[in-house]
């Protein structure tokens, strides 16, 4: 019939597809926690010096609203270095009240604990000495393996350049020729460190006191007994200055029951005059081995101020 749809001409209305659904939008990681630390110790020496000062800052700046800033000081059981002193003006009698490491240790542990970056300044220093504090107190170290570790400093010397031609344009104020031979070099690097001083401000200055702030080693190697770090001096004793027996005075080694290290070390190769000292701290007695030391390698006199300590008058 005309104007009439057949069974056959019937089409079903195809099914209107539904709408995507909206993804649900990917969280927004959390921002990780940042912390800085840095210690305040009675000398620096990462085994026998302990921590008197300790501030742990949350955030990167400490004038936005949400930074938390804790700091601790810690009664040591030893005295705080002259030099030491000198730098950070602690003395011990602004510890007398102050809780010892071992009151505030967990507190510590739970600070670092929530923190996803550590960072600091010359940073491996502040974490020797805070993990020679919980070896001391036999409680397990502080676990930074799942931290990640940023030392300012270190930073610093990996992005800007260190090569004497930069310090040749910094210092001098300009680019030189004939950069990497030996003549060049020399010459540049005597022009560099004039230029140095006078922008340091350091003109004038003792040149003993320039090289102990030059060299990372000069404190340290004043005490050495002899031209390695084996062997040094601790007050009016000969110390080993490596391995197990690590500040152990050697003459009480060789009186112990575990002289035969010395005797290992007369076998091994170390330098001629580590060998000296053993053989003499095996001959002689306690007393006599002293004198012997003394007269044979001298003894460093004892640093009151380190260079350029405030109050420190040049040479």
């Amino acid at each position: 019939m005309e104007g009439t749809l057949s069974l056959f001409d019937w089409r079903p209305t195809p099914p209107t597809d539904p709408e995507p659904a909206q993804a649900a939008p990917a969280p927004v990681p959390a921002a990780p926690t940042v912390i800085i630390f840095d210690c305040e110790t009675t000398g620096t020496d990462r085994v026998r010096d302990q921590i008197i000062e300790l501030c742990i800052q949350r955030g990167l700046t400490d004038d936005a609203p949400n930074t938390e800033i804790r700091t601790w000081r810690i009664k040591p059981s030893i005295p705080i270095h002259p030099g030491a002193q000198a730098v950070h003006g602690i003395k011990m009698e602004d510890l007398e009240a102050c809780p010892s490491f071992a009151e505030i240790a967990d507190d510590i542990v739970a600070a670092f604990a929530t923190a996803d970056v550590i960072v600091g300044y010359n940073i491996t220093f502040d974490i020797d000495m805070l993990q020679a504090e919980y070896a001391r107190i036999g409680k397990p170290l502080l676990d930074f393996t799942s931290k990640k570790i940023v030392d300012a400093f270190r930073l610093w010397q990996q992005c800007e350049p260190r090569s004497l031609q930069h310090a040749h344009q910094r210092f001098v104020g300009n680019a030189f020729e004939a950069a990497h031979t030996a003549s060049a070099d020399v010459a540049a690097t005597g022009r560099v460190l004039a230029g140095m001083l006078r922008a340091f401000e350091l003109d004038g200055q003792d040149w003993d006191q320039i090289a102990t702030k030059a060299d990372p080693l000069s404190s340290a190697r004043a005490a050495w007994v002899g031209p390695s770090r084996h062997l040094r001096w601790e007050g009016e004793v000969v110390v080993l200055g490596f391995g197990k027996h690590g500040n152990t005075p050697i003459h009480e080694l060789a009186a112990g029951p575990d002289r035969s290290f010395l005797t290992w070390m007369l076998e091994r190769d170390f330098p001629v005059h580590v060998t000296e000292v053993c053989r003499a701290a095996l001959d002689l007695p306690g007393d006599q081995f002293l004198v012997w030391a003394k007269d044979r390698f001298g003894q460093p006199a004892p640093t009151e101020r380190p260079p350029f300590a405030k109050g420190t008058s040049p040479g």
